[in-house]
């Protein structure tokens, strides 16, 4: 199936800022309602690269038909280990106890 430019465009939206928005929330609201300090770190940020990563990949795709292929396994690929990734480093806040004020 071809895609066209536009196509492009619908997955920077949906992919790249809602995807980054999603996670930037889930972290946000993660931290914030155990009473953690509302800082991204290193790990958070390397996560929110990857999404972006995600969403160039999959932009290409749509641009760059030929490379199509590749360039939708490694947005797959991203995009999951991106949320994968979130969830790994959240599991000690989900499953620990609320920090103290």
């Amino acid at each position: 199936m071809q895609q066209s430019p536009a196509d492009a465009g619908i997955h920077a939206w949906t992919g790249g800022a809602m995807g980054i928005m999603t996670l930037a929330v889930m972290s946000r609201a993660s931290l914030g309602h155990t009473g953690r300090a509302l800082v991204a770190t290193a790990s958070m940020q390397g996560l929110y690269l990857l999404l972006v990563a995600a969403a160039l990949a999959r932009v290409c795709a749509a641009i760059h038909p030929a490379w199509s292929d590749a360039l939708l396994h490694v947005a797959g690929g991203a995009w999951a280990g991106a949320f994968l990734g979130f969830a790994l480093a959240y599991w000690k806040v989900f499953t620990g106890p609320r920090a103290a004020a």
